[in-house]
């Protein structure tokens, strides 16, 4: 059995020994026993990686920002003594048009791309409190992630630059793809005072993928009605028979606010 392989048996076995008692222990107490925090965040990323043929991307966050059309980036956790349940989730959806002038043969034209990418991902689990000292908590956590992707690059070659119409072509490639992951991991936080803490968080899994993993780590300010959150996330997919990338990374500053229920 080969590594990736011996690590995709692990992450599935200790995600089913966390989260299934922590399941069990929901159902025995009841959820409204739980305290409940609801996040949401703005994740300044910049988007890169492979694609299956071969290109480098390398999305910076002003072009995705440029190009934005709708997105939505938020987490909650409850937690109840020892156990803790939480999940996040992100979607994006960004699309822009560009001219450009190709060659085509002889001929000089314009050409028009048209870009739209959809992205949807979400890692949701269960832990369990392995280490509290005076001002760390410490969980060890098991649990799922899942990717979607929906690409459409659409080319399109109409005129000349002189203006006369040719017998153009339209180039488009579409490509959907999902993936889901068994993941391990730790998340934990100190406190600095009453006032100031750190959060951290880190993971490591494969399924579909062959390897994924995770890290963050923010400082985070309370206020009577929410906690105040600065941070960096990173989260990578080393992708197995994935359209369209075969290497997938989102990363970059994050900020948010808290609310406790």
């Amino acid at each position: 059995m080969n590594t990736l392989k011996l690590l995709r048996t692990a992450c599935l076995s200790a995600t089913a020994a966390v989260v299934a008692p922590a399941v069990t222990a929901a159902q025995d107490t009841g959820l409204g026993t739980w305290d409940w925090g609801v996040e949401v965040y703005f994740w300044a990323a910049d988007l890169g990686g492979k694609t299956t043929s071969g290109g480098d991307v390398n999305l910076k966050i002003d072009d995705i920002l440029d190009s934005f059309k709708f997105g939505f980036m938020g987490a909650v956790a409850a937690q109840r003594n020892d156990w803790l349940m939480f999940a996040d989730a992100l979607y994006i959806d960004i699309g822009d048009t560009k001219r450009a002038t190709a060659n085509v043969g002889p001929i000089a034209v314009n050409v028009k791309g048209d870009i739209d990418l959809k992205a949807f991902a979400s890692t949701f689990g269960a832990g369990y409190r392995v280490a509290k000292t005076t001002n760390t908590t410490l969980h060890a956590i098991g649990g799922v992630r899942f990717l979607w992707f929906d690409g459409t690059v659409t080319i399109d070659a109409t005129e000349s630059i002189f203006g006369s119409p040719i017998d153009g072509q339209t180039i488009r490639d579409k490509a959907v793809d999902t993936s889901w992951d068994a993941i391990i991991g730790l998340r934990g936080k100190t406190d600095l005072n009453d006032k100031w803490y750190v959060s951290y968080y880190g993971d490591i899994g494969a399924g579909n993928s062959d390897l994924t993993w995770q890290a963050l780590v923010a400082v985070n300010y309370r206020m009577k009605w929410a906690d105040i959150t600065l941070g960096y996330r990173y989260a990578d997919w080393k992708l197995n028979d994935f359209k369209p990338f075969d290497e997938l990374n989102l990363g970059g500053p994050f900020l948010g606010a808290k609310f406790r229920f």
